[in-house]
């Protein structure tokens, strides 16, 4: 009489648990990339009304504003979120610098929002890059870019 074996082996449990772990160990990266991304886009959401207070004070005055006061925005200690410890304007640029509940991998990280002009024509409208994105031909940015978060964080328009 033959007797029926049922149930696996010890080898082949074990390579069952090697195979989740290698498949863990590769999601966990990429999942943790995703969660930092999504932090920066609602830090960057910040940053939308100040683009406001620049575009205008650029269409009012033909120059970008040199700081918060001229931007008419209040002091960079009070443009805070849950990922934000500060938003500074320097010559038009908004420098957000990233903290509070942010993954501690882009913890104390700057990205900054720069705004570009047509060349040879102030009264086009502005057009915003974010971190180590380029100008198209015929457009020049404004301002430096301190941008110093790695690039896998960063959306692929910023990037």
């Amino acid at each position: 009489m033959h007797k029926l074996k049922l149930g696996f082996t010890l080898i082949e449990l074990m390579v069952v648990v090697a195979i989740i772990g290698i498949l863990s160990v590769m999601a966990v990266p990429t999942y943790q990339n995703r969660v930092i991304r999504t932090q920066i886009q609602e830090a960057m959401g910040l940053a939308d009304s100040i683009k406001q207070s620049i575009t205008e004070a650029y269409k009012e005055h033909k120059s970008f504003p040199a700081n918060n006061l001229t931007a008419g925005v209040p002091e960079p200690k009070y443009l805070i979120g849950n990922f934000v410890t500060s938003i500074q304007v320097q010559e038009g640029a908004i420098h957000i610098t990233l903290g509070n509940k942010i993954n501690a991998n882009a913890a104390n990280k700057i990205l900054t929002i720069r705004p570009a002009t047509v060349t040879n024509s102030p009264d086009s409208p502005i057009s915003w890059l974010c971190g180590y994105s380029k100008p198209v031909p015929g457009m020049q940015a404004v301002s430096t870019n301190k941008t110093n978060l790695p690039r896998m964080f960063l959306s692929y328009k910023c990037r």
